[in-house]
């Protein structure tokens, strides 16, 4: 596995961990999640969180028929980073409190890192158009 395979897999995993140890604290600190918004972020964090995990650990995954390489994993756990980031972070602003708390700022924020998420999934997605395409050999 050449270098940049093996930090951008070593990232994916431990992203994953990070995001499943952040829905397991999400459901400590708050309970079982009762509501559906609530169901919805716990569940989002999931799969983005298993996405990420396996992407990182595994070559290959087989859904039924179908088999997918680790980078198309990747992709898709990121997009759905991107989406979910996008309308948490859009609806919290509609409704005037946001979440971070940085008021229009947090817009800009989130336009920034949905712009990089959808980027970076696009990236895996299609092997590397600026990234070096050796970055996403599947062995």
């Amino acid at each position: 596995m050449n270098t940049r395979k093996a930090v951008l897999r070593r990232g994916l995993a431990g992203g994953g961990v990070a995001t499943l140890l952040l829905a397991a604290a999400f459901v400590a600190a708050l309970g079982v999640p009762t509501t559906p918004s609530r169901l919805g972020i716990v569940a989002w964090l999931l799969a983005v969180g298993g996405g990420m995990l396996v992407a990182g650990r595994r070559e290959r995954v087989s859904l039924g028929t179908t088999t997918l390489e680790w980078p198309r994993v990747a992709a898709v756990a990121i997009a759905l980073l991107a989406v979910g980031w996008a309308a948490i972070s859009v609806a919290s602003l509609l409704r005037g409190d946001g979440i971070t708390g940085l008021g229009p700022l947090e817009g800009v924020l989130t336009a920034g890192l949905v712009g990089y998420f959808a980027w970076f999934a696009r990236e895996c997605w299609v092997g590397g158009s600026v990234i070096e395409a050796e970055t996403f050999v599947v062995d």
